[in-house]
């Protein structure tokens, strides 16, 4: 025991060491996503090398003592790129083992290309194939899924096996379980303080046997993230990796480029759903369509910073009508009321659009003191969307919204379009409930796009690390 205990601190020391040479060398942008990762020791049956949740590091001490100094330093960098690029938060309902091993492709694929490879020592249990460079991990993950529906079909029609068979290695499965659960039992003594945390983790492959594996996060109490607390996890992360990308550039890191290209995702993915939602207003509000003053969005300068070229926005001169904004008053929708408000307080401006109306659903429409129940903001007149106020909470069924619109159309006859704000749970919206306006459904669903359980409209997925106030959208 004694041994063991000084063979475990031998091996966090190293960790440590390893750590701090990269601080040392100048990698601050790597060291920025390292360092607040907590070192966790666990048992080699659940995990043979390292992995990270993206609050841990979970590490074997047979695999760090077995390692040089330069395999930590490219597995620590390797852990960080995991967390950078959100793997840990991202897998959905995707094969947790399949799913390991294309974000470890991926990652070793973006330490090929920043020349990390060649500078530092690669273990020899990593996984590196030059087929995947330059691919992500939802495309490589994609070509081993296919893969292995193919190997599986083949498998299965080769298979002549008898149920006796199948029986057979079931039973020499289970005494092995057996065996390894009796082992751990008599060396009570060996259970490592991360363990309880680890094997809590429903989301990570049966054992990491590869160099530097990713589980999914889970919350203080051990669980796994309830959607909201994923949506702040990874809103939370866009700012850790902004700040990481600035400190990378700010020492002139060559080998934290992939600090860059992910703010660059972030940016483009923001950008894409903001042009989505604009293309959408435009389409349904009256084509009036003009160049507006440059937006600065869309200034692109040279190395110099002292020129550059101008790309106006597209907008209206006048869109008549008014935007009515329908919000789902779920605490989950609610929690992020304010950047999308915000967010669509820009792009009415650039639009042009001169009247919003909005209105709180849950079960049923909420008014107000005085009985209205759209609360009403004059663009044109210097009013803003951020100053709402909710009303009511709860909500899971949304057609109280348009059977207002279409019940009511004295109230809202200069309604041209309509955008539902909703975190996507909610009870069916069948063909028969279509309001006479177009419809857009902005979702915070992390489904993919066109999940929500409606029957018309088209749908915007929003990504969470874009739902902030905080972002500079207005021109």
């Amino acid at each position: 025991m004694d041994k063991q205990t000084t063979a475990s601190k031998v091996a966090e020391h190293k960790i440590v060491k390893a750590r701090t040479s990269i601080i040392q060398k100048g990698h601050l942008g790597m060291a920025s996503m390292i360092t607040p990762l907590i070192l966790k020791e666990v048992s080699k049956d659940v995990c043979s090398t390292m992995a990270t949740d993206g609050t841990h590091i979970f590490w074997c001490e047979s695999f760090v003592n077995e390692s040089s100094h330069e395999e930590l330093e490219f597995v620590l960098m390797h852990e960080a790129l995991h967390c950078t690029w959100a793997h840990h938060l991202r897998r959905n309902d995707r094969n947790p083992e399949l799913w390991n091993i294309a974000t470890d492709y991926a990652i070793n694929g973006e330490l090929n290309r920043s020349g990390a490879i060649s500078y530092w020592k690669m273990p020899k249990d990593a996984l590196y194939d030059s087929k995947y460079d330059g691919k992500t991990a939802d495309e490589i993950y994609a070509i081993l899924l296919q893969e292995k529906d193919q190997k599986d079909k083949e498998n299965d029609q080769s298979d002549n096996s008898s149920d006796d068979g199948d029986q057979s290695d079931g039973s020499s499965d289970g005494d092995s379980d057996g065996d390894s659960n009796d082992q751990d039992q008599s060396n009570g003594g060996d259970k490592k303080d991360g363990d309880d945390l680890a094997n809590a983790n429903e989301g990570k492959p049966s054992n990491t046997s590869q160099a530097g594996g990713v589980w999914d996060a889970v919350n203080q109490d051990g669980k796994p993230l309830t959607k909201q607390e994923n949506i702040d996890a990874q809103r939370e992360l866009a700012n850790k990796v902004r700040l990481a990308d600035s400190m990378s550039r700010s020492c002139g890191d060559g080998y934290d480029n992939s600090f860059n290209r992910r703010v660059n995702e972030i940016d483009v993915e923001t950008a894409n759903y903001l042009e989505k939602i604009q293309d959408w207003l435009v389409s349904v509000f009256p084509d009036q369509t003009s160049w507006n003053r440059p937006h600065r969005n869309h200034i692109w300068k040279d190395s110099t910073y002292k020129k550059g070229n101008y790309l106006p926005s597209r907008v209206s001169s006048v869109m008549g009508g008014t935007l009515a904004i329908g919000v789902d008053v779920s605490y989950s929708t609610l929690h992020y009321m304010d950047g999308f408000m915000e967010q669509i307080q820009g792009l009415v401006e650039q639009c042009n659009i001169e009247k919003v109306k909005v209105c709180w659903c849950s079960t049923i429409l909420h008014h107000d003191e005085d009985g209205n129940y759209w609360d009403e903001i004059d663009i044109s007149a210097g009013e803003s969307l951020s100053d709402l106020t909710p009303r009511g909470n709860g909500g899971t069924r949304l057609t109280p919204i348009f059977e207002y619109v279409n019940n009511h159309t004295d109230d809202v006859a200069d309604l041209q379009g309509l955008i539902v704000f909703t975190d996507g749970e909610f009870y069916p919206v069948k063909a028969k409930d279509e309001p006479y306006i177009p419809v857009l459904w902005a979702t915070t669903d992390d489904k993919e796009e066109g999940i929500v359980e409606r029957e018309f409209g088209e749908v915007i997925h929003l990504p969470p690390h874009c739902l902030q106030a905080d972002l500079d959208l207005a021109s």
